[in-house]
């Protein structure tokens, strides 16, 4: 279909649209006024109906409507002498001051009658209205204005009310025969997507928009407890506008204190609550929990009932209820020691108002603070699970705060299980990789190709906590390795001192939550046999604890054989490529610290490589990769032998004529929008017919292939979307790349040039490859040898082609280089990547699209979560769409419209981190060939709501066009349900579907 009539068919169906009322963007047009309409009569027939006549059109007779039901009773009005001659009447918030009028006769259509409850009605007609009773006046009377009011004077007050209305009429008769407006259509505002998706969005709709909540900033300025054990904290309250405006409103709070208990030696010290109840456990038939009816367990509790006072300036203080001194646990009194470090904290909010908590740590005796326990920072928990916990109803929003409860004070009655932060958090975490929860077959995940429940033995987790509400955590896949330690215990030691207490204080509690199939008092599953708490560090010192829990080298398989470096040659200016240049990429391979010889590189089969062992390299690769792709905005393969859709022809000579054509179709012949001097819309057409003539070769009959290119090129039409050059001896010609809405294809028809040239080559080309990747070792087949590939001793390069037709944008150049390589899942020898990116036409790096994967994939120090170590060494760092999109592109490779490669990254991300709310997971995510892990179906759950999209797509950091460019490819990695699908369908008009995956 030719662009032409693209346009006009949109333009045609705007039109429509517009004068039904558009269903989406602007509003229609208005129609035309019709004219005028000739008047109208209207008469009253006397039995309730009214005839309409207008014009000569015959009388329409309407039944006259109800009488409106009575309205409300109006505000009491009362009258104040002023002692000026004047009196005011005030009536609701109405206020009138008027001059005092003589006395006048009693007027004889008026009655007043004493109510008896301080009031008196007068009826004037039809008009009444209820006065409060006054002192005695001299009489009242009523004067009809003679514009639809009367005048009340009662002594000096006066009062105007207007007349009682006759009976209310029917509906007005029809409207006249002018013609009516086209209807307004809904605003495209209305469907911003930041009008559903983002911070903004979920932190000002649901209880935020219902309930008024609204997160604020809570400090607890001090705290005491005197030698009586009364507790007294003060505190503010401040919002999170820019001017910190004080919270004047706040109505009540929970408030707990606890104290923190030296371990022993070789022992952490640990929280104790004062404030603490006893859960009887009950209706143990009703649920499936461990413990039977009658079982009690102690929790840690709060303080509300205490003595809350506003000094309404966003300052208060609360006095505890409860008295340290009398404080026990399930009747064992708790020891009130003021020589320790105590813990008060404050909570308020969660479902409505004002939200916030606070911490306050301090020494009950006056002493300066000797001893803390802060092992991690809220800030590292809210990079996966953001500015709000599941939890207590969302006024549990620090860590200081939790524990204040989490600690050893509190345990689950229903299961038994403890639920002090040490152990509940790591078990969480730890989800399906604790040791207990596969059971004896040591599988997860139910596979639902087999007849048998592989998850029928597993070991659940669970606690039942608020409401008899079981939880469970046995799905759960850490994000950044569950032995990387360091990505919630990071930070520096100033602000958390026992920020390293994983290695230098390792505990039973601590330890085992994740080790949970070790019995410590018996030693079964332990090397070391029974042990006591405190005794853990004689064995295991912080170096050896660091040492086994890093996963990077345990494996030999998942660790690269070389280091990898790629660089890129200077532009001219040195910052960004433009016309004309052809950029250099150098890549070197180290291998123990010393470049390997490149001329080394020669292609290979894979060897792979066991757990236990890997064979010793025999010097061939089985893998050699090399990628071009961008923009970041957009990308595609661009500037390699692969990007290329080219024709090679025969070698010169060719026996040529004067006039000599051959017809060239680019991208099918589909045209190309483009814009004028001045502006104006035109067209780049999709073919290019070439007639030869003789003056332009030395010697037409043995024409060299640089003289038939020079040719081609010269032809305005063919230059606009192709080149041509000579490819050592013989003539190349290849499409320029400039379609965007589908696959690059280039085509020559029978004619004398390609009979003669290309060897009578009338067949499609187009970019027949599964990936966009450049091999560079050594081909065993000459043939295949890339001649952009050049190996040295010290290095390799690879020759781009010149810059010339790419948008202006942040490119990427990437290896991924491997000698043992990949002979199956389990026996493999993961590839070295490496990646640049350099700027084409722009001296501005172009923000990425995504940027945040570290935040929840990687610790402080760049270590985490790997995916398909086996194939791709994929390293989810904040840059990583600069690895992942060089396969998972937007640029079908195929005129059939099915997909070759990896399927557009965008989905599938969307698809995943949406796992467990999707109705199609293996459709959405795209493994139509089964499950990678049987049985899991992807049921991932993002710790937090999937609509914050500032997490992946940050503010500052990205390009924000997950707010600006909603299409069906991102968007239906959430929305997969069948009426999303359908609403897709019919809200988009596909240019190519043929290639439905294109991205237009």
């Amino acid at each position: 279909m030719s662009r032409f009539l693209e346009k006009w068919m949109i333009r045609t169906a705007l039109v429509a649209v517009g004068l039904a009322g558009a269903a989406c963007g602007d509003g229609g047009e208005a129609g035309a006024d019709g004219a005028d309409g000739a008047g109208c009569s209207i008469t009253d027939n006397g039995d309730g109906t009214t005839s309409v006549v207008c014009g000569d059109a015959a009388a329409v007779v309407i039944k006259n409507g109800d009488k409106g039901d009575k309205g409300d009773a109006g505000d009491a009005c009362s009258a104040k002498d002023n002692g000026d001659g004047t009196k005011t009447v005030t009536c609701g918030t109405t206020t009138v001051t008027l001059a005092d009028g003589g006395p006048g006769a009693a007027g004889d259509s008026c009655t007043v009658k004493d109510n008896g409850d301080d009031t008196s009605t007068v009826t004037c007609g039809t008009t009444t209205v209820t006065l409060a009773n006054g002192a005695d006046g001299t009489g009242c009377e009523a004067t009809d204005n003679g514009d639809g009011s009367s005048t009340i004077k009662c002594g000096g007050t006066e009062l105007t009310i207007a007349d009682g209305k006759p009976g209310e009429t029917g509906p007005a008769g029809a409207a006249g025969a002018a013609g009516a407006a086209g209807a307004a259509g809904e605003s495209a505002d209305n469907f911003k997507i930041t009008n559903f998706h983002g911070e903004e969005y979920l932190t000002s709709t649901g209880e935020f928009a219902t309930a008024g909540k609204a997160f604020v900033t809570a400090m607890i300025t001090s705290a005491t407890a005197d030698e009586a054990g009364k507790v007294t904290i003060n505190f503010t309250v401040n919002g999170k506008d820019k001017d910190k405006t004080p919270v004047t409103d706040l109505k009540s709070i929970s408030a707990n204190i606890v104290k923190l208990v030296p371990g022993g030696e070789n022992k952490p010290d640990y929280w104790v609550a004062y404030q603490t109840t006893v859960k009887t456990v009950a209706n143990s038939k009703d649920y499936d929990w461990p413990a039977k009816d009658g079982d009690k367990a102690l929790q840690a509790s709060t303080d509300s009932k205490g003595k809350f006072t506003n000094n309404g300036d966003g300052t208060y203080t609360y006095e505890f209820l409860a008295n340290l001194k009398e404080a026990k646990a399930d009747g064992v009194a708790i020891a009130y020691d003021r020589k320790l470090t105590h813990r008060v904290s404050v909570m308020f909010g969660g479902h409505s108002g004002p939200t916030a908590n606070a911490w306050f740590d301090f020494v009950p005796d006056g002493t300066a603070i000797k001893t803390r326990r802060d092992l991690i920072a809220t800030a590292t928990c809210k990079q996966c699970h953001g500015n709000e916990f599941h939890g207590h109803g969302g006024n549990r929003l620090d860590v200081a705060v939790c524990v204040t409860c989490h600690n050893p004070s509190t345990t689950d009655p229903e299961s038994g299980h403890t639920v002090n932060m040490s152990t509940m958090i790591h078990k969480i975490h730890a989800g399906a990789e604790l040791h207990s929860i596969a059971g004896k077959d040591g599988v997860v995940f139910d596979n639902p190709a087999t007849e048998i429940d592989e998850s029928a033995d597993n070991g659940k987790y669970a606690i039942w906590g608020y409401k008899n509400t079981k939880h469970t955590w046995w799905k759960v896949g850490f994000p950044a390795v569950i032995e990387n330690c360091t990505k919630c215990h990071q930070g520096d030691v100033k602000d958390l001192p026992q920020v390293d207490n994983w290695k230098k204080l390792p505990s039973i509690e601590a330890c085992g939550a994740c080790h949970d199939t070790v019995n410590f008092v018996t030693g079964d599953g332990h090397k070391g046999g029974k042990k006591a708490d405190g005794t853990c560090s004689g064995c295991h010192a912080p170096e050896d604890i660091v040492e086994f829990h890093d996963w990077t080298k345990h494996d030999p398989r998942n660790i690269p054989e070389f280091v990898g470096t790629v660089t890129v040659s200077e532009p001219k200016n040195k910052k960004f490529f433009v016309a004309g240049e052809a950029p250099v990429v150098t890549v070197i391979l180290k291998k123990d610290g010393v470049a390997i010889d490149h001329t080394t590189v020669v292609e290979g089969s894979a060897q792979g490589c066991k757990i236990d062992g890997c064979p010793e390299p025999d010097g061939k690769f089985a893998t050699s990769n090399f990628f071009v792709h961008g923009p970041r905005a957009k990308r595609r393969p661009v500037l390699t032998t692969t990007a290329r859709v080219q024709i090679v022809g025969t070698e010169e000579p060719y026996a040529l004529a004067d006039g000599a054509t051959m017809t060239v179709t680019f991208d099918g012949g589909a045209e190309l929008f483009s814009t004028d001097a001045s502006g104006g819309d035109t067209i780049v057409a999709g073919t290019a017919s070439i007639k030869l003539a003789k003056a332009d070769f030395a010697d037409i009959t043995k024409a060299t292939a640089a003289e038939l290119a020079a040719a081609l090129n010269k032809n305005g039409a063919f230059a606009a979307r192709g080149i041509a050059w000579a490819e050592g001896k013989a003539i190349a010609v290849r499409n320029r790349n400039l379609f965007e809405s589908a696959y690059w294809s280039i085509q020559l028809d029978s004619s004398p040039i390609a009979n003669v040239a290309f060897k009578g080559d009338t067949s499609l080309h187009f970019m027949d490859v599964s990936t966009a990747s450049n091999r560079l070792a050594k081909r065993t087949n000459p043939a295949l040898e890339d001649p952009k590939v050049t190996r040295s001793k010290e290095k390799i390069t690879y020759q781009l082609d010149p810059v010339d037709d790419l948008v202006p944008g942040t490119y990427i150049a990437a290896i991924e280089v491997g000698d043992l390589g990949r002979k199956g899942n389990d026996d493999y020898r993961t590839p070295t990547v490496a990646k640049l990116a350099f700027n084409v036409k722009s001296e501005s790096t172009e923000k990425f699209v995504a940027n945040n994967c570290n935040s929840c994939h990687q610790n402080s120090e760049g270590k985490g979560y790997v995916l398909d170590f086996a194939r791709h060494n994929k390293i989810f760092s904040n840059d990583a769409l600069d690895q992942c999109g060089a396969c998972h592109d937007y640029m079908n490779r195929k005129p059939t419209g099915d997909w070759s490669g990896g399927k557009p990254i965008s989905r599938r991300v969307h698809g995943i981190h949406n796992g467990s709310a999707l109705n199609f997971p293996l459709q959405t995510v795209w493994y139509s060939n089964g499950d990678p892990i049987k049985g899991r179906h992807w049921d991932i759950t993002l710790p937090q709501d999937v609509r914050n999209c500032e997490v992946c797509h940050t503010a500052d950091g990205s390009s924000g066009s997950w707010k600006t460019n909603p299409n069906t490819l991102a968007c239906r990695g959430c929305h997969d349900s069948t009426a999303a699908q359908a609403h897709f369908k019919q809200m988009t008009w596909d240019p190519t579907p043929a290639s439905p995956y294109s991205g237009d």
